[in-house]
């Protein structure tokens, strides 16, 4: 995929650059404007600023940990706070399970019980608020097992030209099953993994949107006495870790010590920021709801 961008020398002179920044952190300032896309996560949002548009944001995880239940509420924050377009890419899980766990969410009811349609009669008038406001927000599920980042690319185009404004958040889930069919069979996994990256960070940039991917982690990491992830745990670590602006880890202590203290805490540990500081966030997990929430108010 190419950068759509031409270069400009009106845009690229240092005292037009300054002023601009200057304007933008006296908005800032006054409380007029943001640094990047606040979600509701308010702990996590103080860290990281919020989602910035041009960012890449990796999000890895074990199995069962959580990681697309994270980004799937992340993706619902964003839609229905700021009343902008996001589009979710599900390589692995169908749009209908998804629409199903979005649902769980908002209501309150367990995603089970929704699918079986065992509700009782108060719960009906959730579920039909529930679907009523979804119907308001413009928020796109895309369920295809193999995917280019060329098609990413022009389906978000589409959504923003037919919106009139920019996306609020690219999401897709997840880089290990991203694949690239333009270039030839002797490219190696490592090499093939640097230009989709590359093209996604272009199309963040050119898009103006953030865009977070999940990734998948080394099975080596469960043989450890402390398996909270690091950033060698991460499937082709290296070519991520130059690429990324922000890796973060989501850890469920309950999972491997159910008599922790912790049971019902989610960690998500950032662990690469390039504009900003690491650390450990802590959410509530309740997984019946595939929901996510702050600890405290």
């Amino acid at each position: 995929m190419k950068n759509k961008k031409s270069l400009n020398t009106d845009e690229s002179k240092i005292d037009g650059l300054l002023t601009k920044v200057f304007e933008e952190i006296e908005s800032r300032s006054l409380g007029n404007s943001e640094a990047g896309k606040a979600m509701n996560f308010y702990d996590l949002d103080a860290m990281t600023q919020g989602l910035s548009p041009g960012n890449l944001y990796i999000i890895g995880g074990r199995p069962a940990m959580g990681k697309t239940s994270f980004v799937l509420n992340i993706a619902k924050n964003i839609g229905q706070f700021h009343n902008l377009p996001v589009c979710f890419f599900s390589l692995e899980t169908s749009k209908k399970m998804l629409s199903y766990r979005l649902l769980s969410m908002d209501t309150g009811i367990e995603s089970g019980r929704l699918r079986t349609g065992r509700l009782t009669q108060d719960e009906w008038p959730f579920l039909g608020e529930a679907i009523n406001s979804y119907s308001k927000n413009p928020i796109y599920l895309i369920d295809k097992s193999t995917i280019q980042v060329s098609e990413i690319y022009q389906f978000c185009e589409e959504v923003k030209n037919n919106h009139k404004k920019n996306l609020g958040l690219i999401v897709i889930d997840f880089l290990q099953l991203l694949e690239d069919r333009t270039l030839g069979q002797n490219i190696s996994r490592e090499d093939e993994l640097s230009k989709i990256l590359n093209d996604l960070k272009n199309l963040s940039i050119n898009l103006e949107v953030p865009v977070i991917i999940t990734s998948q982690l080394n099975r080596e990491l469960e043989t450890r006495l402390n398996k909270r992830p690091m950033l060698s745990d991460i499937r082709d670590s290296e070519v991520i870790e130059n690429k990324a602006d922000l890796i973060a880890f989501i850890y469920r202590d309950e999972y491997y010590n159910p008599e922790t203290e912790d049971r019902g805490i989610t960690e998500i540990i950032v662990t690469k920021q390039s504009n900003g500081p690491v650390g450990t966030v802590k959410l509530l997990f309740e997984p019946q709801y595939t929901r996510f929430r702050n600890l405290a108010i």
